[in-house]
């Protein structure tokens, strides 16, 4: 896991800053607050003259006039920026009481700026206005069309610093506002990950590689498209054993073959084949126009087509054109790019870390072209995964109608961090993809580092450790069913399930095996257990609502209801959800008791599953085709109340819906719901907190709590079973009344 390094200024140090200066320009952030928030120490640089930096003339003291002089470490050089009742105070950093002042409150051209004792006076604030070379105008609060200013942008020591008639391009009224992290790279550095240094070699180690051009044009993921190709093959490779894979997504750089010659001959890396990759595109069928350009589509779409591209297509491809014997473990397999194709090559990474374990990225898109400004997010919800990353943002990237680039990076920095990922970060003084061949060799070897021990998960978002046991991870309980659907679990811990394609129920033990309870399950869709150990099921193709003992042996309940999903209460009734019998008809919410059908509700667009909290007095439904989760106060006499879409779902961006099916609560108050993304799992508030998929990555139908000691998750998948210890425990029909406590944001 990342955290800061004492060697390099906080990332949370310049981030906040920039938040400022955008948000004052932009509106981006909120400056309502009163209080000043200091966000650590810079120097003031002039534009016009880069060599200078602001500088309190004589040391910090009330009085003292503000110049310009050579850099140095002195304190009178170091600043602290905060954000200040809807403006900015700059202050020196050793002594925050003072504050950039204009002498007298002067509006007038050549009014000298001075430090004056905070009076939280509008002469001692500012706002900042950016400029395209990624500096910032000062504008005085009390005189704004005036601003900061270095007199006639003199080349000395002492140079009036004043205000002066503000206009966007007078170079000398811009100041850079650069961390004192130095060089202009603020960096957050990793665990005992030292400052790297490359190894001394000598030019003769170095054996050069050999390259193959071609053309790609057989793809089926990307019909159509055409995209050139370079394969880089070290001198070392002899085809004895796999060698490890390096793909670009952003095409070949001949610097990037030397790099990896060098660090393949300092052993940094792995003997690796380089693959060099680019966007394919549509040829247009005729000339004098445009072809179809699918590097947005291909790059910035975070589905798995890229993914599968590269590992179903493209590297078998080489392997057999250029009879290559390469790796298929993710974890001999690393993966870049810049930009989109930055967050391309996360992409990959996060669908398929069997596939690339390894990432470099920078100026990773996480932006809103196609959905990658939902990636700090899922970074925070989903459980961790086994994926090793270097990232870095420039202090200028890229800002257009999709996002800034340099905000969002940052996000997915924090992001990294909070989910305990294994990764470095850097923020580069430049434009877009500043930095990328000059940080190359150093991500390369922090990506493999310790190769070929594998990259591991980290302990994700807090929340998710709540849930999460370490080192317990998902095991396949069985296999080979048709549709696994509606299961439950008794007071014992053992859990039952529908086969509905194979028209079965069944039943799995305390031993973790699977048994047939019943053969002929009437077409059962769904099953609940009552209070009593009943196995209660109903059908979307009968119309039958059925009773079964504890022995297996069935009895009818009640005729005239088609049930997608059953749910029994502690008092002996039920819940049933129903379609209809037509397509597209609304959901309907039955209530079962004394021997009685009621309607409690109807207009849900596919209702699905039903759990109610362990304190017995809200019921959720899952509304199946949609992204939500109602929420419902159970009355005494078990109508409904005070209904609300309220549980709030992850949806995947290449889906409609999240799918949602069967739902669960453990005793301890966390809903489980199974969803085509995986579990979800979600705080009482309603929005979805953690989100656990399955190792194939497959649609989850069901959920359910059970195991000898009520504490093991299983996840049905319509042909496989999951399983794994959580710290969660069952609750149902058996269980007692159980106080439930509001869940952590």
């Amino acid at each position: 896991m990342k955290h800061r390094d004492s060697a390099f200024a906080s990332t949370l140090t310049i981030k906040p800053l920039l938040l400022l200066v955008m948000s004052l320009a932009l509106n981006a952030l909120d400056l309502s607050r009163s209080a000043a928030e200091d966000w650590g120490a810079y120097r003031i640089v002039s534009a016009s003259t880069p060599e200078f930096v602001l500088e309190a003339v004589g040391g910090v003291k009330e009085g003292a006039v503000v110049s310009i002089q050579k850099p140095t470490d002195a304190a009178n050089q170091k600043w602290i920026v905060a954000v200040a009742e809807g403006s900015v105070r700059v202050a020196p950093a050793n002594d925050p009481s003072l504050v950039l002042t204009a002498q007298k409150a002067g509006q007038k051209n050549g009014t000298l700026i001075v430090l004056e004792k905070d009076r939280a006076d509008a002469s001692q604030r500012w706002t900042l206005a950016k400029h395209d070379n990624g500096s910032y105008s000062l504008l005085a609060k009390h005189a704004p069309g005036q601003g900061l200013d270095h007199l006639g942008g003199k080349r000395e020591v002492g140079a009036q610093i004043d205000l002066w008639t503000y206009t966007p391009n007078d170079i000398h009224l811009q100041w850079f506002i650069r961390s004192l992290a130095g060089s202009g790279v603020v960096a957050a550095k990793v665990d005992n990950v030292p400052n790297y240094e490359p190894p001394v070699i000598k030019p003769e180690e170095i054996q050069p590689g050999t390259t193959k051009q071609f053309t790609f044009s057989q793809s089926k993921i990307f019909p159509g498209t055409v995209r050139d190709v370079t394969v880089f093959i070290p001198a070392q490779y002899d085809g004895s054993k796999p060698a490890c894979v390096y793909v670009k997504t952003d095409g070949f750089n001949s610097r990037e073959k030397a790099l990896m010659e060098t660090m393949i001959a300092t052993k940094e890396m792995p003997v690796t084949v380089g693959v060099f990759v680019r966007p394919g595109d549509l040829p247009a069928p005729m000339k004098g126009t445009a072809g179809r350009r699918n590097r947005d589509f291909e790059y910035d779409g975070i589905s798995d087509n890229k993914v599968r591209f590269l590992i179903d297509e493209l590297l078998p491809f080489i392997a057999k054109e250029y009879q290559l014997n390469l790796s298929t473990d993710g974890n001999d397999r690393c993966i870049s790019g810049g930009s989109s194709g930055g967050i391309a090559a996360f992409t990959a990474a996060w669908h398929r870390p069997d596939a690339f374990s390894r990432v470099y990225a920078a100026s990773g898109s996480w932006v809103a072209f196609r959905a990658g400004h939902e990636f700090p997010t899922m970074v925070r919800k989903f459980e961790a995964k086994p994926i090793r990353s270097f990232l870095t943002t420039a202090t200028r990237d890229m800002e257009n109608v999709a996002g800034d680039w340099f905000l969002l990076d940052q996000e997915m920095d924090k992001s990294l961090k909070f989910s305990g990922y294994d990764y470095q970060f850097r923020i580069i003084d430049g434009p877009h993809v500043a930095g990328y061949m000059e940080n190359w060799q150093e991500a390369m070897a922090y990506l493999w580092r310790g190769w070929p021990e594998r990259v591991k998960a980290g302990p994700s978002a807090p929340r998710a450790q709540e849930i999460l046991i370490p080192g317990e991870e998902w095991q396949l309980v069985a296999e080979g069913f048709k549709s696994t659907r509606g299961p439950a679990c008794n007071a014992a811990g053992e859990v039952f399930f529908a086969d509905t394609s194979n028209n079965k129920l069944h039943r799995i033990g305390l031993d973790g095996k699977v048994n047939v309870f019943v053969d002929d399950a009437s077409q059962a869709h769904c099953v609940t257990v009552g209070a009593d150990g009943s196995v209660f099921t109903v059908s979307e193709k009968t119309d039958k609502l059925i009773r079964f003992d504890t022995s297996g042996k069935g009895s009818v309940v009640m005729d005239g209801i088609l049930g997608h999903s059953i749910l029994a209460r502690p008092d002996g009734s039920l819940y049933v959800t129903s379609n209809g019998d037509k397509p597209n008809s609304p959901g309907t919410l039955w209530l079962i008791k004394d021997g009685k059908k009621t309607q409690v509700d109807t207009g849900i667009k596919f209702a699905t599953g039903m759990a109610y909290r362990p304190d017995q007095w809200l019921l959720s439904v899952a509304e199946g085709h949609s992204k939500w989760v109602y929420s419902y106060q159970i009355n005494d006499d078990g109508t409904l109340a005070n209904k609300e879409r309220f549980f709030h779902l992850h949806v995947a961006d290449w889906d409609d819906d999240a799918g949602p099916e069967s739902l669960c609560y453990s005793l301890e108050g966390r809903q489980f719901i199974a969803t085509r993304s995986g579990i979800q799992i979600s705080a009482d508030d309603g929005p979805t907190q953690i989100i656990l998929p399955v190792p194939d990555r497959s649609r989850v139908t069901g959920v359910a709590i059970g195991g000898p000691e009520k504490d093991t998750l299983f996840a049905f998948c319509m042909n496989k079973i999951w399983k794994r210890k959580i710290l969660q425990h069952a609750s149902g029909a058996f269980s007692p009344w159980t106080k439930v406590a509001p869940n952590k944001l």
